[in-house]
């Protein structure tokens, strides 16, 4: 029964990060840049031994920009370095701006 549980608490805050991220995905997709959505599983595969799933959280990808979304808010990571954002509105004009500078040739 513990494994049930404890295998179905990670699965809710997977699904609730999902959530978070789709919703920065349609405000970025609103600011004309393009997102997806990654959902990372490992499998380990042994003859005669079961290793359940293991997972990373799932994390938005757009360009070289990666966000990942936790309860504090959203964790942008990008080639010149990483931010924390409360909002999904921050976050999204936040990694707007990175795409914008990128596509320019520029840096922010």
């Amino acid at each position: 029964m513990r494994a049930v549980q404890a295998s179905v608490i990670p699965e809710r805050a997977e699904e609730e990060q999902i959530e978070q991220l789709l919703r920065l995905q349609e405000l970025l997709a609103g600011e004309g840049v393009r997102a997806l959505l990654v959902r990372h599983l490992r499998l380990a595969l042994f003859q005669n031994r079961y290793d359940p799933p293991q997972h990373r959280g799932p994390v938005l990808v757009a360009g070289a920009v990666k966000v990942s979304a936790a309860e504090a808010g959203f964790h942008v990571e990008h080639d010149s370095g990483s931010a924390g954002f409360a909002e999904a509105e921050a976050a999204a004009g936040y990694v707007s701006s990175l795409i914008t500078a990128a596509r320019s040739g520029g840096s922010t």
